[in-house]
């Protein structure tokens, strides 16, 4: 073999090198992109299932403020003013809620074409569902009796089903 022929072999042995290391490179970008979106899509959906909480929480202690109040315990109340304790309640709401309205535009935007159809939790549903619960726990006071008492375990199963769906629909899109 000459001189000339085993540059030619190593020229070609160089080019063939150089592509593999191209496809590789290429192949590398691609999957660090993939989990760089996927780190931040999960983050985006962690932060947001937060904040759906704090405004269902937030409801809570709102439902919690009516029953000490109504309820008769031989115990003594745990609000002294059950006014201002309402108050501060629908104050995290609604600051909860303003929160996840901006998040949740976010959130969409991460979400693919065919998933936002899935996606049950945008700002009008959140919000149509958490004001029925909070109507549902005025208007259960107005009432007296049995009929007050299904009512009030109607909002218990409405926040137990909200709680239990909101998490189940964002960690299908957020990945666990």
């Amino acid at each position: 073999m000459t001189l000339d022929a085993l540059y030619k072999v190593f020229g070609i042995i160089a080019g063939i090198g150089t592509l593999l290391t191209a496809v590789i490179a290429s192949a590398a970008l691609h999957t660090w992109m993939h989990q760089f979106s996927h780190a931040e899509r999960f983050k985006a959906f962690k932060k947001l299932e937060g904040i759906g909480f704090d405004c269902i929480g937030a409801i809570e202690k709102y439902w919690g403020v009516y029953k000490d109040e109504h309820f008769p315990a031989t115990t003594p109340c745990h609000y002294n003013d059950h006014n201002l304790a309402r108050r501060e309640s629908l104050d995290i709401f609604w600051e909860s809620k303003e929160r996840y309205r901006i998040d949740v535009d976010f959130v969409q935007s991460l979400l693919l074409a065919e998933e936002i159809k899935d996606f049950e939790y945008t700002y009008s549903n959140f919000d149509t569902k958490v004001h029925e619960i909070i109507s549902d726990i005025t208007n259960a006071y107005e009432l007296k009796g049995d009929e007050r008492h299904n009512a009030l375990c109607r909002v218990e199963r409405n926040i137990l089903n909200l709680k239990l769906d909101f998490k189940k629909n964002l960690r299908k899109f957020r990945g666990r």
